[in-house]
């Protein structure tokens, strides 16, 4: 054990007590596992985003997730694995990290768990601390015997810092400064959808620059608002496009009657139909060809957000693609996203059919929707080369222990 006098004394008083039962979620999976835990409250997303990134960067790697609270949400890869994080009891923690047995251990923030640190330490699996921050080294345990954090911060192998201020917090707990990175800190990052490139290229040659606005993932009870909304937005823009996009064909088909009942007139994907000059509406039916429109459209409404009870699109895969945001107010869990988004000037919010016809009118501008699509970028892409560097630490710490070839 790299370990001390006071860290040997925690593990001993804190093994005098009666050991909870530890039971794991499933077996392991055969092949590299790399360990992820999130410890900051509010954070879980930028660090489930980190193992999606690495398990699609690197095929066959299995990745394990946990978390000192909330859940991760299941975005549906395979290869990620979540877990509840185990009581510090040292029993407890030795059989956690046996039974997972983790080639790499990934943890952010900080509040450390000694015995679980010392068990993943003792087991011979690569530590990283990354995105320290100094509020994760404030916790009474970090101020109760200070031999204690500092023992446990030369358990880890690679250590980073979000900032000067966690960098200095973390040299007075005895990490040495050149034992230490400086990063941006990690956050949340959109993820691109595939289009077909035969498809953007003879979509965008007969849209011919036409201003043109997406509804994506559209409820059935918005279509009316929706279907309003743009023809008020017509009324100062005359050849404005709206692709009203749905996950359910038979919605889908509502939507196109009802736009023909109003006077519009309609084109549908689904039926082999590009748009023309006349076309006012393209209904779209194919959740697979969601990132077709995202790369079309100027400006896209996310679908669901007008309604309670509807699911709503991810806002940070949006603005990945370049278009500019508007929302209704239900936002379900994405408040924070849509909240990094608004206050960045990527997102406007509305609440009623004649905002967004006012919205769409004002946002469709070319500058106004450039400005507000880069403003999403910056969102979006901050933090990715600290997310970039993390990755390629563990791959290459992964490359080093695989067994020669005989």
């Amino acid at each position: 054990m790299r370990g001390s006098l006071g860290l040997t004394a925690y593990r001993t008083l804190s093994g005098r007590r009666k050991p909870p039962d530890f039971v794991p979620a499933r077996d392991r999976p055969e092949g590299e596992l790399v360990w992820i835990h999130a410890a900051e409250p509010g954070n879980n997303r930028a660090l489930n985003d980190l193992a999606h990134r690495l398990v699609f960067m690197r095929p066959g790697c299995q990745v394990l997730l946990t978390a000192a609270q909330d859940h991760f949400g299941d975005r549906g890869a395979d290869d990620i694995w979540h877990e509840t994080l185990p009581s510090d009891h040292p029993v407890v923690t030795d059989a956690f990290v046996a039974h997972w047995a983790p080639d790499v251990a990934v943890w952010a923030w900080g509040d450390l768990r000694p015995n679980l640190i010392l068990s993943t330490a003792e087991s011979g699996a690569h530590l990283m601390l990354v995105d320290a921050a100094r509020d994760g080294f404030d916790g009474r345990r970090d101020r109760w015997l200070s031999e204690v954090p500092r023992a446990l911060l030369a358990q880890f192998d690679h250590v980073t810092a979000r900032n000067e201020e966690a960098h200095l917090k973390l040299a007075q707990m005895g990490r040495p400064v050149g034992a230490m990175e400086l990063a941006e800190p990690l956050h949340p990052f959109g993820k691109v959808m595939p289009a077909a490139d035969s498809d953007l290229t003879e979509l965008t040659a007969t849209l011919g620059g036409r201003p043109t606005w997406l509804s994506a993932r559209t409820s059935q009870a918005e279509c009316s608002t929706i279907l309003a909304a743009h023809k008020l937005s017509l009324k100062a823009s005359h050849r404005l496009l709206l692709i009203l996009h749905f996950s359910q064909v038979h919605h889908a088909k509502a939507a196109e009657q009802e736009a023909r009942e109003q006077g519009l007139q309609v084109a549908n994907w689904g039926d082999g139909t590009f748009p023309d000059d006349n076309t006012q509406v393209l209904i779209a039916d194919d959740d697979a060809e969601l990132g077709l429109w995202l790369r079309v459209a100027t400006v896209t409404f996310l679908g669901g957000s007008m309604r309670v009870g509807s699911d709503v699109c991810d806002p940070y895969s949006v603005a990945a693609h370049g278009t500019a945001i508007v929302y209704g107010p239900n936002v379900g869990p994405h408040v924070d996203a849509f909240t990094r988004l608004m206050n960045a000037g990527a997102a406007r919010i509305v609440n009623d059919t004649a905002s967004l016809g006012r919205a769409i009118s004002q946002m469709i501008a070319p500058d106004h929707a450039a400005q507000m699509a880069m403003a999403g970028w910056d969102v979006v892409t901050r933090g990715a080369d600290s997310l970039d560097r993390i990755i390629a630490l563990i791959q290459s710490r992964l490359d080093g222990r695989k067994p020669e070839a005989s």
